[in-house]
């Protein structure tokens, strides 16, 4: 092959490459706790919605295990509501075609592979009940800080030398403890939801 055919070769396949990255949109009719879990999980692990589609949908194996749970299941059209998403036009053509080989319901291989996302929000909810209880004790150490800084204040007096440094320390402390409070009030949300039960086979 000359240097020239090479390049040729190299071209086409990176023009099919970038064509399968392209963005396209898709709607699926899913159960509200399903979308919810999916713009959870992109919030928390601070990824966008299209990112996690393409990891789901582009491993063939994954979505021919998603497909084989979902052989069974039926939908309720009450239970569920349309959503437009994005996603590579890779991921929708690997979707599309499993759904079309295995003869199941697109919209229950989206489901499904959404469920996968179960045990990373699991996990998420584990770290965050940890992450509270030492929230909870540095509150406690906070306050018993403000108390020596209030002791000192009266014992030496706020131009003191050991005062200073020790209100310095205070103050850096309240400005890390602020940090954290925002770290935890970010995963009250996934600590207060409801995650949703792998989904059972219906007659």
């Amino acid at each position: 092959m000359t240097i020239s055919k090479k390049r040729t070769a190299i071209g086409i396949l990176s023009a099919e490459t970038l064509k399968g990255r392209q963005s396209v949109r898709a709607t699926f009719r899913l159960p509200d706790e399903i979308i919810a879990l999916l713009g959870l999980a992109a919030s928390q692990l601070g990824l966008k919605q299209k990112s996690i589609f393409d990891l789901l949908f582009e491993d063939e194996q994954a979505l021919k295990k998603a497909a084989a749970s979902a052989k069974g299941c039926q939908t309720t059209k009450n239970s569920r509501r349309p959503k437009t998403f994005v996603l590579s036009r890779k991921s929708l053509l690997s979707l599309n075609l499993i759904a079309q080989r295995e003869n199941v319901p697109r919209d229950l291989i989206v489901e499904f592979s959404i469920q996968r996302l179960l045990p990373i929000i699991n996990a998420e909810q584990e770290k965050h009940q940890k992450r509270e209880k030492v929230y909870n004790e540095t509150i406690k150490h906070l306050r018993q800080g403000r108390i020596i800084l209030h002791r000192a204040a009266g014992r030496l007096g706020e131009n003191d030398q050991l005062y200073e440094v020790f209100q310095g320390i205070v103050n850096q402390y309240e400005e890390k403890f602020q940090e954290m409070n925002g770290i935890i009030e970010r995963g009250r949300e996934i600590s207060n939801m409801a995650v949703p039960a792998g989904k059972d086979k219906e007659a």
